[in-house]
């Protein structure tokens, strides 16, 4: 059996992790908060898709293999990926719905406690489902707002009550954030009932935020790794180092890249605009790096961040 096929359907995130969390945090555990979550080690991005190019490209990521889509509410692309299933069910590539896992994310102007609700009913009609697999708050604030950190706490613990409720009421099956910094992450810990399950945050060869992903080992939080190409910066798929470890394993600089964040216990979800790419996204999964290759990666740390910085936000 080739290694995608094996790894997409079988990687896990075990409960002992959620056990840790709670542990980490020092509070009981929840009744919701043991579901484990199947999460391929690889996803497929849909930021920025216009509805039709998103419809096409998701039902060809799911015939080429992909089983984890990543999209959200703020995004042309989150009803697409609800009708892009449906026509993979209809045509035989999936079982049902259950066979793809999908994550998608509130947006800051639907924070807050009714908002939040509100939103994720919005999401369910969206993808045509009973409940959502992964429910994310996209930022811990609005950008571009006057920053005030007590009302920017209380939003941010409203809405994750939501979240909870959400969860509890069986329409989400795991929640968690995006783009939190150490900070939110460690107030979020200190105070939330069932801890996140996942942080999506961009992670990439030269932007490894080393320190965040060990505040998420320690609280058994999985952490999603946007943004694993950093866009496509030239920075970063023509770094020598790179395209060297590439002509080793007759692969592409962008395949060892992704497969240095699969490594890293990462999960991955490049956006890809083409059948081909999906192809050598996906084919990350059939090889490995040497710890030399891995230690030679790890040494491309440069603080180059290609999106957002959330540390600005209160």
């Amino acid at each position: 059996m080739p290694v995608a096929r094996r790894d997409l359907a079988s990687y896990i995130l075990a409960p002992a992790l959620l056990a840790s969390s709670l542990a980490f945090r020092g509070a009981a555990p929840a009744r919701a908060a043991v579901v484990p979550l199947t999460l391929p080690p690889l996803g497929l991005g849909t930021c920025c898709d216009e509805a039709d190019e998103a419809s096409r490209l998701v039902l060809r990521g799911l015939e080429a293999g992909f089983r984890l889509i990543d999209t959200a509410g703020h995004y042309d692309s989150e009803p697409a990926v609800g009708e892009a299933i449906g026509q993979a069910v209809e045509r035989g590539v999936l079982r049902s719905r259950s066979d793809v896992t999908v994550c998608t994310k509130l947006w800051f102007t639907e924070m807050g406690y009714d908002r939040a609700v509100a939103a994720a009913r919005r999401s369910l009609n969206n993808l045509g489902v009973d409940q959502l697999d992964l429910l994310l708050i996209h930022f811990p604030g609005a950008p571009d707002a006057v920053q005030d950190p007590k009302r920017n706490r209380e939003v941010r613990a409203s809405t994750w009550r939501a979240l909870e409720t959400l969860q509890a009421d069986g329409l989400v099956r795991s929640i968690g954030v995006s783009n939190w910094s150490r900070r939110h992450l460690r107030e979020m810990l200190a105070t939330c009932r069932v801890p996140p399950t996942v942080l999506q945050t961009e992670v990439h060869p030269r932007y490894q935020q080393e320190e965040l992903l060990n505040d998420c080992l320690k609280a058994g939080v999985r952490v999603m790794a946007h943004c694993p190409l950093a866009h496509g910066s030239r920075l970063l798929l023509r770094d020598p180092t790179l395209a060297r470890i590439a002509a080793e394993c007759g692969r592409t600089p962008a395949q060892v890249a992704l497969r240095w964040s699969v490594q890293k216990g990462l999960v991955p979800v490049p956006h890809a605009s083409s059948i081909q790419r999906m192809r050598e996204n996906l084919g990350t999964l059939e090889f490995e790096l040497s710890p030399a290759c891995m230690a030679s990666i790890d040494a491309l740390e440069a603080g180059d961040r290609a999106a957002f910085n959330p540390s600005l936000i209160a």
